[in-house]
C-alpha cells in the first residue's frame, strides 16, 4: 500500500510564502504590487506578475523545487505540521497548488526512549 498526503494551498498563501522565503533568503525581489500568479503544471512553475509605480510589469519566475522549499517554509513558520520523513513535491491539482508528501519509502520516526508519565519516573 502506498501512502501519500497532499496540503492544497490558495493563490494568496502560494503568493505569501514565495515571498516569505525570497525575503528570508535575501532574494532581489521587484518592488510594486503583485497583480497576478500563474501556474503551470509541464513542468509544475509559477510565475508571479509585479507592476511598480509606473507601470512597469515585472515577472518573477519560481520552479517547482523553489515553490516546494517556499510551501514547506510557509507551514513550518506557521506551525502546519508535515510529516518530517517522506519525499515532499509539488503537484498542481484541480488549478490549485499543493504539498504531496510520498510517504511509500519514508522510515518511521523513531520512538523516544525516555520514561512515559511520573509512574515510570519513580520506578
Amino acid at each position: 500500500m502506498r501512502e501519500m498526503r497532499s496540503l492544497g494551498f490558495t493563490d494568496r498563501e502560494v503568493i505569501t510564502a514565495v515571498l516569505d522565503l525570497m525575503r528570508k533568503t535575501r532574494q532581489p525581489l521587484p518592488s510594486g504590487q503583485i497583480r497576478d500568479i500563474s501556474f503551470y503544471s509541464d513542468p509544475v512553475r509559477a510565475e508571479l506578475l509585479i507592476e511598480d509605480d509606473f507601470g512597469e510589469k515585472t515577472t518573477v519566475h519560481r520552479n517547482a523545487a523553489e515553490l516546494a522549499a517556499s510551501l514547506v517554509n510557509y507551514c513550518l513558520e506557521r506551525r502546519i505540521r508535515l510529516p518530517s520523513h517522506g519525499r515532499k513535491f509539488v503537484e498542481l491539482i484541480a488549478g490549485s497548488l499543493n504539498v504531496v508528501v510520498d510517504l511509500e519509502n519514508a522510515a518511521p520516526a523513531p520512538r523516544s526512549r525516555r520514561p512515559a508519565g511520573r509512574a515510570a519516573a519513580r520506578g
